[in-house]
């Protein structure tokens, strides 16, 4: 695999607990140094982060802050989530290069592949639910005002919201990880999952109503759809990388 000669595979077996320990620490120092840089350049950005969060809900025109504070708390934790998002890879191969020494290059092969496709699989999840979720949910649950309320979002309150909103979804989207986790520690076999797809598909749709804050059926039926989509695509996976389970 090319990806091995960047990385230091199996080559700490004889490192002393201190030395193991020193190279926690450095890794730790890089990825907060990497965390920090981009949190710094989320606060810059602060304005047009808000924007972003507020796109896919035309009916929130305006946003209002409840005490002084407020703002600077807006600021500081969109400038934090824009921080962690952007660092995660950053912070993931810092991970990579603290654990990859410990194992072994064939163990190697599957470690790199899984935490790219964890990557790839929290920003699809993330891009579901902001441009699809986020909007049909949110202007629902708004809707419920009706006449008879005139509603004053705080604007922690909506980021808040926003960030946990989107952050169930890169969670969710991690349901083919989940299934190779089964498979591969031999707690379900693939057969079984296929001849239980019915009982599979009913519990897919419960968590996916359980995951979207409002009851329409727009959105509740999009998660389900994804969910179970995601369950495909994880069998597909386990008979390319599993094939012998």
């Amino acid at each position: 695999m090319a990806w091995l000669r960047f990385l230091p595979v199996g080559t700490d077996r004889a490192m002393s607990l201190v030395e193991h320990l020193e190279d926690l620490r450095r890794r730790v120092l890089f990825a907060a140094g990497g965390l920090l840089l981009t949190s710094a350049v989320g606060m810059v950005f602060n304005d047009r982060l808000l924007h972003l969060l507020l796109r896919p809900v035309p009916q929130l025109t305006h946003l209002v802050a409840l005490t002084v504070l407020e703002p600077l708390q807006v600021r500081f934790k969109l400038g934090f989530v824009f921080g962690l998002v952007f660092a995660f890879p950053w912070i993931l191969y810092q991970t990579l290069l603290f654990v990859i020494p410990a194992v072994t290059p064939r163990e190697a092969r599957y470690v790199v592949p899984i935490a790219a496709l964890s990557l790839v699989l929290s920003v699809v999840g993330v891009g579901f639910g902001y441009l699809l979720v986020l909007p049909a949910s949110t202007g629902w649950l708004l809707n419920q005002a009706g006449s008879d309320m005139t509603l004053q979002v705080s604007a922690l309150a909506y980021v808040s919201y926003a960030v946990w909103f989107l952050a169930i979804f890169a969670l969710a989207f991690q349901t083919p990880l989940v299934v190779l986790a089964l498979v591969g520690l031999g707690i379900v076999s693939p057969a079984r999952l296929r001849q239980q797809w019915r009982t599979v598909y009913l519990t897919l749709s419960l968590l996916a109503l359980a995951i979207t804050p409002d009851w329409n059926p727009i959105s509740n039926l999009l998660v389900a759809a994804a969910m179970i989509g995601l369950y495909e695509l994880s069998l597909l996976l386990v008979r390319v990388i599993l094939p012998r389970r």
